[in-house]
């Protein structure tokens, strides 16, 4: 059952639980070239229901581990061949590794020597001889906390695979609704009640349809953070590209989009496509929060690199500055026609800026919100596009 239990691909969770129901206390691999210490730490983790895994030097230890990955290494500094600092740096780059507790037992309580076996990746120190009592202690207070986090990362990817399941269908449902009240609304003849019931299910639909492409668009964000990709672009190329795509909708409020491009090509190094999407979605806001009829300036400048998107909205309060770039989260002012908002766009700019290491200030001046990203120093002039 044990072994059934382990090669099974179950959750961490599910795991943990299964541990507990079973009465395990986890499986410890104990790394030591000396019997006698293999024998008095193995007896008393044996008798406190401790699977046990023995290892007499660094290269057993990795071998024992890409078998099979212990809930926690007790592992001896000095032995032949690898030392212990070098065995835990080891099993470190094996990534299924991360979370497990490494404690080192040793004869040496050289403070700089405890400093250097917690850099290498250890979480805790125990010295030779140690009180049975304490090591035991420290053991049972390491693997609980292992246990808790994997129980926790569990939920977690339980409720966010639950999450993306619902959002999918609630796409589907939500789309269905959204296309029948279209259909109402061509029937000839339909009783104004009707048409009213009609367009009220359309409305309602349309935001929730909004709300859930948004909400699935910031999983795959989130999904794809790690394929990040930098190339050389000039960024006047991109701010072109993103004026023309919001023309219409400026158009839709008479508003007047003004773009200030420098005469030289202005290129950086950066991923275009997560640039792209942050200057969407502050276009995007400046366009929903700016009153009919008013102006929004699209600025690049070069040397150092900046791209500003200033409007004459609102901006921001004092306590919407307090909660700028929480997801979700709805600022004091409200988009000026009613255009669908979910709280996201700031939320998605400020973690894409992040990533990309480009500065992200928010002004409030005497009239409207002016936001200006700072990129790290701009590529040449003889750099060309890729």
């Amino acid at each position: 059952m044990r072994e059934f239990c382990r090669v099974n691909p179950m959750t961490p969770q599910l795991a943990t639980t299964m541990k507990r129901f079973r009465g395990d206390s986890g499986t410890i691999l104990l790394v030591d070239d000396e019997q006698a210490n293999v024998q008095v730490v193995g007896t008393m983790l044996n008798a406190f229901g401790y699977d046990l895994m023995i290892a007499k030097d660094g290269e057993q230890a990795i071998k024992r581990v890409e078998a099979r990955i212990p809930d926690l290494v007790l592992l001896d500094l000095v032995m032949p061949g690898m030392n212990g600092f070098e065995v835990c740096r080891a099993l470190r780059e094996n990534p299924a590794m991360d979370e497990v507790p490494i404690i080192f037992l040793s004869a040496d309580d050289d403070k700089n020597t405890i400093v250097k076996a917690l850099e290498s990746g250890g979480v805790d120190y125990v010295t030779k001889p140690f009180n049975k009592a304490e090591l035991l202690a420290r053991v049972r207070a390491h693997l609980e906390l292992k246990f808790i986090r994997d129980e926790c990362r569990g939920l977690l990817q339980q409720s966010e695979r639950f999450l993306e399941i619902m959002a999918h269908d609630l796409r589907n449902w939500v789309g269905s609704a959204h296309f029948s009240s279209l259909l109402l609304e061509e029937i000839d003849g339909l009783p104004e009640r009707a048409q009213q019931v009609s367009r009220t299910i359309r409305e309602a639909s349309g935001e929730a349809l909004h709300f859930i492409d948004e909400y699935l668009s910031e999983e795959k964000r989130c999904r794809d953070e790690a394929k990040r990709e930098s190339t050389v672009f000039d960024l006047r190329t991109l701010a072109e590209s993103g004026v023309r795509n919001h023309q219409e909708e400026a158009a839709a409020k008479e508003i007047t989009l003004v773009l200030d491009l420098p005469e030289t090509e202005c290129f950086v190094k950066s991923d275009r496509m997560a640039i792209s999407r942050v200057l969407e979605n502050l276009l995007s806001n400046a366009l929903k929060f700016s009153p009919r009829g008013s102006l929004v300036a699209f600025e690049v400048k070069d040397g150092p690199v900046t791209l500003t998107v200033a409007d004459e909205g609102p901006g921001f309060s004092e306590e919407d500055r307090q909660h700028l770039f929480e997801p979700y989260r709805r600022l004091s002012a409200r988009p000026t026609e009613g255009e669908l908002s979910t709280g996201l766009g700031l939320s998605i700019v400020k973690n894409i800026c992040d990533q990309l290491e480009v500065e992200l200030v928010i002004e409030t001046p005497a009239r409207g919100a002016r936001v200006t990203l700072n990129f790290p120093e701009r590529i040449g002039d003889n750099s060309s596009e890729t």
